[in-house]
């Protein structure tokens, strides 16, 4: 999830929060029809039903997409929408909007009762149907704004099951990443960038490969500002196709210029065609591994938590371990860096994780460490696909 840190907020007046929910509920009235098909269009989808909203951090990234709205950083034949689901009863707002970011301001164009949490498929299909029919266009794009806990199994699914992965609502709820690929597998978006904390997972990644053509995520936490939108909205409009490289370099590069705790952040861009071939060369080598945890294996750790409660490594860091003890273990490594040179179209890492630990190792992926038999259903690690396809090939000898 986005680690909260001491920043100044800026405080909106009651008049701007009120005109984030300018109409009235979704049954009152002819909703929006379809429109003349746009080149580009993006939705930027704010689980903010939790401690980021209560302190507007959604509300300041809006504000974000409009200085860049206003800066002409949206094409005529593109459009960007937001559908923001705040705490209830902030200010005015007290139900979940879809709005379009202009440079006349945002204009909200559909209110939504809180009968479904945004982290069902329920209500995600619902807003992507309304995204679709409101604003057709040749090519989409997604952003996932919230918390975000990469693989871990344990929020709501469409069953009772708790599971989790993606956003955080009240009560603890979350959409785990097997529901999450259910929802975006059904539709058609050009890219997805998650501003949230620890989706470059390659078991994230691999549960969701078929979902879109391009990902970009962090292996880590992120600070609770996200993305930097004010540089990154004319990015995702570039002509052509949406330039992900500069808008994941635009991002590490703002935290990158901070110093002390602010200077923390991972970035990557992931080609999603490439991600089956990093996943039957790391099969190879776990086919070949002695054990799953050799001795003296101390792979980067991307929490600052201990290595034996943590969730997340580096995934090149944890297999050079591996090919140690491995007979022809160069070859099966090479053919690992071979496959990740066309997975991985960027990577970058800060010195330090929120300045208290070294990040000296950064592939652009994460991956959790089976260690014990515990350790295979822990989080419900053995409900994802790379645990079937490639991780249940290790040895477990602990």
């Amino acid at each position: 999830m986005k680690k909260v840190l001491k920043h100044s907020l800026i405080a909106l007046t009651s008049a701007s929060i009120a005109a984030l929910a300018s109409c009235g509920g979704d049954n009152d009235g002819p909703t929006p029809g379809p429109a003349e098909t746009s080149r580009r269009a993006v939705l930027v989808y704010q689980v903010a039903n939790n401690n980021l909203g209560s302190s507007q951090y959604d509300i300041m990234d809006i504000r974000e997409m409009l200085t860049a709205a206003r800066s002409g950083d949206i094409p005529s034949d593109c459009r960007l929408l937001v559908y923001n689901d705040g705490p209830v009863g902030r200010g005015t707002v007290s139900d979940p909007v879809l709005m379009e970011i202009t440079a006349q301001g945002a204009d909200t164009l559909l209110t939504y009762e809180r009968s479904d949490l945004s982290v069902t498929t329920a209500r995600m299909n619902r807003v992507f149907d309304d995204f679709e029919r409101i604003a057709p266009a040749d090519d989409r794009g997604l952003v996932l704004w919230s918390h975000g806990t990469g693989w871990l199994q344990d929020g709501i699914a469409d069953t009772p099951d708790r599971r989790r992965s993606f956003g955080y609502e009240p009560g603890g709820k979350m959409m785990n990443i097997t529901t999450l690929a259910s929802v975006l597998r059904e539709r058609d978006f050009g890219f997805v960038y998650f501003d949230c904390c620890y989706m470059a997972s390659v078991e994230t990644l691999y549960e969701l490969r078929d979902c879109t053509p391009r990902f970009v995520a962090s292996v880590t936490e992120l600070p609770v500002e996200g993305m930097p939108y004010d540089k990154n909205v004319r990015e995702f409009f570039a002509d052509g196709e949406p330039d992900l490289v500069q808008a994941a370099a635009n991002t590490f590069q703002s935290y990158n210029a901070l110093s002390g705790q602010s200077r923390t952040c991972t970035m990557s861009v992931i080609d999603a065609a490439a991600i089956d071939e990093v996943a039957r060369a790391v099969r190879a080598i776990y086919a070949k591994a002695p054990s799953s945890f050799p001795d003296g294996c101390n792979p980067q750790r991307y929490t600052v938590t201990s290595a034996a409660s943590c969730y997340y490594f580096d995934l090149r860091d944890y297999l050079t371990s591996l090919c140690a003890g491995i007979d022809g273990g160069d070859l099966l490594m090479a053919d690992f860096d071979a496959a990740m040179t066309r997975c991985i179209l960027y990577t970058a890492a800060t010195p330090m994780l929120w300045n208290s630990m070294p990040l000296t190792a950064c592939s652009g992926l994460s991956t959790y460490i089976l260690r014990n038999a515990e350790s295979i259903t822990r989080k419900n690690y053995n409900t994802l696909s790379w645990y079937t396809d490639v991780a249940s090939a290790l040895i477990i000898t602990q």
